[in-house]
């Protein structure tokens, strides 16, 4: 059986959305390698990497796991729209939060980097393969996580990002045949 361990929220992943305590609990043994089945929230692979703890890196081999993210998105999304469609959006919150986490993960990782929330603006700015304008929607969607607008965003921004990564991965597959 694994133990849930205290872990302090690092610098880099300081943000009152995802975070509003300075501290967080953690099974790093479960994150020593990937599975598909752990709940993705909470950047647990960021956190343990931040805090100088061994762990397996997913952005190393991050394209490879876009992929299982995405997949993940849309059982969030059909959630989502469910909630919304039945007028239960304070129930939302929890949803929009992790889904605003997966499309984060999903665009650092496919740029092979570990997920920084602070200044994450600064950075994305670097990054090749994003939708339109994407710092300042994901602004809007993080002021108003349970809003049905941000929800219609965010799910937008994942569309948008689905295309950007298929793009992403048939460019790599062609430069790795002419290698």
């Amino acid at each position: 059986m694994t133990q849930s361990r205290s872990i302090k929220v690092p610098e880099e992943l300081d943000h009152p959305l995802f975070f509003p305590e300075k501290e967080t609990t953690l099974e790093k043994e479960r994150y020593a390698g990937w599975s598909e089945t752990f709940p993705f929230e909470g950047f647990p692979y960021e956190l343990l990497y931040y805090n100088n703890v061994e762990a397996y890196a997913p952005w190393t081999k991050g394209a490879m796991h876009v992929k299982e993210l995405l997949e993940i998105w849309k059982g969030i999304d059909s959630e989502c729209s469910l909630l919304f469609s039945e007028r239960k959006v304070g129930q939302t919150l929890g949803l929009m939060k992790q889904g605003v986490g997966l499309f984060l993960t999903a665009v650092f990782w496919m740029h092979g980097k570990p997920v920084a929330l602070k200044d994450f603006r600064v950075q994305i700015e670097s990054f090749n393969n994003i939708p339109v304008n994407m710092d300042e929607r994901l602004s809007f969607i993080i002021a108003r996580p349970a809003f049905f607008h941000s929800y219609r965003q965010l799910s937008e921004l994942f569309r948008e990002f689905e295309k950007q990564y298929v793009k992403f991965m048939i460019k790599n597959k062609k430069s790795q045949k002419n290698v």
